[in-house]
C-alpha cells in the first residue's frame, strides 16, 4: 500500500490561517479531499494521512469527518490540548475512533524549552497509554531539547 503520509485539508479562513504569509499565497485557498483524489490516483497512491493544520478540537473533528466521508483518507493526526489538566476527559470521545492515529502540537511555534514542560510531558505519556502516536514538529532551535524528550518516551 502506498500512502501520502502527510496531507492538510482546510477551508481557508484569512484570520485563522494568518500564518500563511505572502510567500505562501499560492495556498491561500480551500484544500479538500476532492482536490487531492485525482492527484493520488495519477501517482498510483492508495490513500493519505490527514494532519492537523489548526490547533483546535474543531480541526480534529473536521479531519475525522473527512476521513469518514472519503475512504482514501486512511488515518488522521489531530490536535488536542496536551497540556490540559483534563486531557484524559478530552480523549474519551475519541477512544472509539479507528481513523484517529494520533495527535500533534505545533512545537515549532513554542520556545525551545516547551518540550521540557511537565504538563506537556504528562500529556505525551497519556497519549501513549491511550494507544495514540505523537507527531513532533520542530525547528532547529528545538533540537537540543528534542533529544532528551525522545529518550523520555
Amino acid at each position: 500500500m502506498r500512502i501520502d503520509a502527510h496531507q492538510h485539508f482546510w477551508t481557508f479562513d484569512p484570520v485563522r490561517d494568518a500564518w500563511i504569509s505572502d510567500e505562501m499565497k499560492v495556498i491561500r485557498r480551500d484544500f479538500h479531499p476532492e482536490d487531492l483524489k485525482p492527484l493520488l490516483e495519477a501517482a498510483r497512491m492508495d490513500g493519505c494521512v490527514a494532519v492537523q493544520a489548526d490547533q483546535s478540537l474543531k480541526e480534529t473533528d473536521f479531519l475525522l469527518s473527512l476521513a469518514k466521508a472519503h475512504g482514501f483518507v486512511k488515518k488522521v493526526v489531530g490536535w488536542i490540548d496536551l497540556c490540559s489538566e483534563d486531557l484524559e476527559k478530552q480523549l474519551e470521545p475519541y477512544q472509539h475512533e479507528p481513523l484517529l492515529a494520533g495527535f500533534r502540537h505545533i512545537v515549532q511555534a513554542e520556545p525551545p524549552a516547551f518540550l521540557q514542560k511537565g504538563d506537556f510531558r504528562r500529556g505525551i505519556g497519556l497519549l501513549g497509554k491511550a494507544g495514540y502516536t505523537y507527531d513532533i514538529l520542530i525547528f532547529p532551535q528545538h533540537l537540543q531539547n528534542t533529544q532528551s524528550f525522545i529518550h523520555a518516551f
